[in-house]
């Protein structure tokens, strides 16, 4: 039979993980979290997939890999050459399931704690523009409620789908966000056409996140100038292979786990005496 004093300790402890279980931190991408990718950077991965999430042509924007084929790229971002080349404002969607696949495929982690979702920004700025391009929105949200267009990312999300998007939902749980925002802190790294100028720490550990869960990124740039601009995951270089990158900051989850702990502890003390 339980004492009073237990059963009233195993009921706060049921409350705490409940709180636990619900609890989602959102990162705040501050500029210590852009981080400007230095020459000679080594990377840890296969190198068999860039997933491009956002990008300026049709090229390899179908996103696949021998029998992986993840949700394809949204092509619209600005070109260069006068063509759009002010500013953008788009999205991609995908599944927590399709992220966990593609970090499998290129360094075989397999399991919570091993990769963090970072983002990798190539930006082609040839004119004689503004000193420091402006990252205005970088969003990341979790099961959002609708989506414009009503793509299915359970499926395979066209180009087409993913361009209609246009940042336009309801609902879900915002896993980040820039701070502060716009961040205009990005001046062009001078990494060249098809190299990332900046890794962008998200905070996300994506096998965090259950497979089937739906993940909205809406990105937005301006103040560009006579540039095409890429954004994509990298299948060579992991979060920890970039000097000075924060990782995955603490799960909202470890104090309240840990003050549950506490109160089991002092319930079993209190029997012993």
């Amino acid at each position: 039979m339980l004492t009073t004093a237990r059963a009233s300790s195993l009921a706060a402890l049921a409350l705490l993980l409940l709180t636990a279980t619900a609890a989602q931190a959102t990162t705040s991408i501050g500029p210590s979290r852009i981080v400007a990718i230095p020459d000679g950077v080594v990377g840890s991965g296969n190198g068999t997939l860039d997933l491009r999430m956002g990008t300026t042509s049709g090229s390899e924007i179908g996103n696949t890999a021998g029998s992986f084929n993840f949700d394809n790229g949204n092509n619209t971002l600005p070109q260069g050459g006068g063509a759009d080349t002010g500013s953008f404002a788009e999205s991609y969607v995908t599944t927590a399931g399709e992220l966990q696949n593609y970090y499998n495929l290129n360094f075989g982690a397999t399991g919570v704690g091993q990769v963090q979702l970072v983002l990798f920004l190539d930006l082609n700025e040839t004119g004689s523009g503004q000193a420091n391009n402006t990252l205005a929105i970088l969003d990341i949200i979790l099961n959002p409620t609708t989506i414009q267009g009503n793509p299915n990312p359970s499926g395979d999300v066209t180009s087409a789908q993913q361009a209609a998007i246009d940042q336009v939902f309801t609902g879900g749980t915002l896993l980040a966000e820039l701070n502060p925002e716009p961040a205009a802190n990005i001046p062009v790294n001078s990494q060249g056409a098809g190299h990332a100028d900046y890794a962008i720490a998200t905070g996300i550990d994506p096998f965090a996140l259950n497979a089937s869960a739906v993940v909205l990124f809406n990105f937005s740039m301006n103040t560009l100038n006579d540039g095409g601009e890429e954004i994509f995951l990298s299948g060579t270089f992991a979060g920890s292979d970039i000097p000075g990158l924060p990782g995955v900051p603490e799960p909202a989850t470890a104090p309240l786990l840990a003050a549950g702990l506490a109160v089991l502890a002092a319930a079993r003390a209190r029997k012993i005496q």
